[in-house]
């Protein structure tokens, strides 16, 4: 190992060393058994032909029995100093689905819409699928446990030691260093430092390409945060959490294709008029009601509104009808419908009930039945929309 590394470790003769074998196992198996798991991690990327690149983690991660994608769920979030500013974002996992936001994009990945992202790559598998390589996921004790177990199970690759009872950077732990060959050169170096009481990981080092040009180190420390309640990431804790990102940013359709048999979500919207039309979710409705989400701006608008009408017209019930516009320019709304119909009611700054139902493109049309459920949903503009509404409507009211 290089002299800045070994500087870092400072090995106590108090206690005999546990066989390497005996001690890495249990190393592998408390990290892996962790059960609620929370950390604040300092990351440092010192790069020789770069500058050097810090950043602020939050972790948070916990048990997710039978889930065999993943072992755990996990919420990751992250800042990233720069010379403009700050820059964030995060990933999450939970029960087969992944959110990762960052460079102004919000990817989704759900395993029952497409689960090939979330399978290895073949032939060798070499590639994990997004869930195990999101950012930062590495971090995570549960994926950690991963790497001390590729480097145990593989000593063609690998050469470490294990020291029960040292210290690094002045702090008492229970450390792995060692190196990583390809054809008899060290292409990494590596030092993980684990809390001697709960087996928490501590700090990490990582040297990789020593020596070389490119030479780059990961230093990442943590601080373990003492709170032993954990919630698994869901969709509505994430927007909950995240408004702004999943309202400007959000680019799947995943959750309202799925809002079918689910309650339209509760909302309080301004009407182009100053009044404010309220419901909460569950709330009931008059009638069957179409709940068409737009924008302005969008060249399909005027259109959208002719041929909801016309569907409309032709439903063998009665139907009421609420227009609901991501703009809060009552000029440019009332240009698409400057007179509404009976039944009908025309809402504004409407993004917030759009991020609540998932729309990430628009025009939306959420067909719904009289108790409030989302009985089929229609994404865009095409000039057969009215004819489609109408029979999933009809549908709706059998």
């Amino acid at each position: 190992m290089n002299g800045k590394l070994k500087s870092l470790l400072a090995i106590t003769l108090i206690y005999p060393l546990a066989s390497n074998a005996q001690g890495i196992n249990d190393v592998i198996s408390t990290l892996r058994d962790a059960q609620c798991y929370k950390a604040s991690v300092e990351y440092q990327i010192l790069m020789s032909l770069q500058p050097d690149v810090d950043y602020t983690i939050r972790l948070e991660s916990m048990e997710a029995p039978g889930d065999k994608l993943s072992p755990c769920s996990y919420l990751i979030d992250w800042t990233m100093m720069t010379p403009s500013g700050e820059q964030h974002g995060f990933s999450a996992y939970n029960s087969g689905n992944v959110y990762d936001f960052h460079g102004e994009r919000l990817l989704e990945y759900h395993y029952d819409w497409d689960s090939i992202p979330f399978l290895p790559s073949s032939p060798s598998g070499i590639l994990p699928g997004i869930q195990k390589r999101v950012q930062f996921c590495s971090l995570l004790p549960q994926f950690l446990a991963d790497q001390i177990e590729e480097i145990a199970e593989n000593p063609q690759k690998y050469e470490y030691t294990l020291h029960s009872d040292t210290t690094v950077s002045g702090n008492k732990c229970l450390a792995i260093e060692g190196v990583m060959k390809i054809n008899d050169e060290v292409c990494k170096e590596f030092l993980y430092a684990f809390n001697p009481g709960d087996g928490m990981p501590m700090f990490s080092e990582i040297e990789n390409n020593p020596g070389a040009l490119a030479e780059q180190t990961i230093i990442a420390r943590y601080n373990t945060t003492a709170d032993s309640s954990c919630d698994a990431p869901t969709e509505p804790e994430l927007m909950a959490r995240y408004p702004s990102i999943f309202e400007k940013y959000r680019e799947s359709n995943y959750a309202i294709e799925n809002m079918q048999g689910q309650h339209l979500p509760g909302f309080s919207l301004p009407t182009t008029t100053g009044e404010r039309y309220s419901r909460r979710s569950g709330d009931p409705f008059r009638t069957l009601t179409l709940l068409v989400l737009m924008d302005p701006k969008s060249g399909f608008a005027t259109s959208t509104v002719s041929e909801i009408r016309k569907a409309a017209d032709m439903l063998p019930v009665n139907a009421d009808i609420i227009w609901a516009f991501i703009s809060n320019n009552t000029d440019e709304i009332e240009e698409i419908i400057p007179v509404i119909n009976p039944g009908e009611h025309l809402l504004m700054s409407a993004k917030s009930l759009a991020r609540d139902c998932g729309a990430s493109a628009y025009p939306v049309t959420i067909i719904t039945k009289d108790d409030g459920t989302v009985a089929d949903v229609v994404i865009g503009f095409n000039n057969e929309l009215s004819s489609i509404v109408i029979q999933k409507a009809a549908v709706a009211v059998k």
